[in-house]
């Protein structure tokens, strides 16, 4: 341990010793978390999955053959579960 250490130390040591014997004086305020208007936050992840919906139907896979045409079929299969999901929490109809 060289010098410039032990001093952090102890000013670690003597700033703890003073903050626990003084608990009724606080160091700073504590700033409210900054509000978001109601529902913001859902309809960012909505247009989230929207984007990720349109990203998914114009995949096209490089290769050719059986292959290319499963992965294809599965993000536009995947695409139409998310879309689905979307839908029944903007409709209203969700089942929670």
């Amino acid at each position: 341990m060289n010098i410039e250490d032990a001093n952090q130390m102890r000013t670690f040591i003597l700033l703890s010793d003073y903050l626990g014997n003084n608990n009724d004086a606080p160091l700073m305020e504590e700033a409210p978390p900054p509000s978001e208007p109601e529902g913001a936050s859902s309809l960012i992840i909505i247009s989230d999955l929207n984007d990720l919906v349109t990203r998914m139907r114009s995949f096209m896979e490089t290769s050719s053959g059986d292959y290319a045409l499963g992965v294809e079929m599965g993000m536009q299969r995947a695409a139409d579960m998310i879309e689905n999901l979307v839908k029944r929490h903007t409709e209203g109809n969700n089942l929670g």
